[in-house]
């Protein structure tokens, strides 16, 4: 920068390496601590919140993990976000997965986010779940549609044995959860089209509640069954994720992402004002060359 240029054309000189970092270091600080900007609300986020509130202690929710390693980007904080809402209303939850092998790695994720969510032997202690009795996981079940269909119907036809191989008859909670009948909501996560097998072989067969935490391209696809009436919500990628971690107030991977990527755009936005200052103010002094 010459001695005698104006604020202005300094403002239009900066060197690029000073964006560069600026981006680096305001992009950094929502992984230090989340900020929480500002974020609307979708009236299907919403209304999953809402159901979910009207459940309590005495209900059953199957938590369906459709979506792979490949996937955690965009679905696990979601599935994160409403299991937690789940363990502060006190429901008992299934998890289980009907389409990917790699479930059990998504379940540990899970489990390491969600403190609360006591593995077989580990002591249970006031406010968390205690396994069998408060949630259980049944793993890797083949068969697709197929499989839902018959889930439904009679859940001890297909399942014998917990992931871990304790009888079904003997964990606790399974006690009286025979069918689809004893299930107050499945919501399933996915990236195809496993929430289409749940509102077929669930809802519309039983009257089961049915909500989707889904990529955003099947955020598209799913949501005529929320305005049909056949879904009692749905979320919509990383964004829908941040939108409920707002509504239960705990920040965590998806807010962290919104935040990171509103800054980013802020940063930008900005940049190109002052480029445009610079370059209009400039202009008028004759100084553009």
């Amino acid at each position: 920068m010459g001695e005698g240029q104006t604020i202005w054309e300094k403002m239009g000189a900066i060197d690029r390496r000073i964006l560069y970092w600026a981006l680096f270091i305001s992009l950094a600080l929502p992984y230090i601590k989340p900020l929480g900007l500002p974020v609307s609300i979708a009236e299907t986020s919403y209304a999953l919140y809402n159901y979910i509130n009207t459940l309590g202690p005495n209900d059953v929710v199957v938590m369906s993990i459709e979506f792979g390693v490949s996937a955690w980007s965009e679905c696990l904080p979601g599935f994160v976000a409403v299991s937690k809402h789940l363990v502060q209303r006190g429901v008992k939850i299934i998890y289980w997965c009907v389409g990917y092998t790699d479930c059990d790695l998504t379940m540990e994720a899970v489990m390491a986010r969600i403190p609360q969510l006591k593995g077989p032997g580990q002591p249970a202690g006031p406010g968390d779940y205690k396994y069998g009795v408060d949630w259980v996981y049944f793993g890797y079940i083949a068969g697709g549609e197929t499989t839902v269909a018959q889930l439904a119907d009679n859940i001890r036809n297909v399942l014998r044995t917990d992931k871990y191989g304790t009888p079904i008859d003997e964990i606790p909670l399974m006690k009286n959860v025979n069918s689809a009948r004893d299930i107050k909501l499945v919501v399933d996560s996915t990236t195809g089209d496993y929430g289409d097998y749940y509102v077929r072989q669930w809802r519309m067969r039983y009257g089961t509640a049915v909500a989707e935490i889904g990529i955003a391209m099947n955020y598209s696809t799913f949501i005529p069954y929320y305005q049909a009436g056949l879904a009692v919500g749905a979320l919509k990628g990383i964004r829908g994720a941040a939108e409920y971690e707002k509504l239960i107030g705990e920040f965590g991977e998806a807010t962290i992402s919104l935040d990171a990527l509103n800054i980013s755009h802020l940063l930008v936005i900005i940049a190109i004002i002052f480029a445009n200052i610079s370059y209009f103010m400039t202009r008028r002094k004759g100084g553009v060359r």
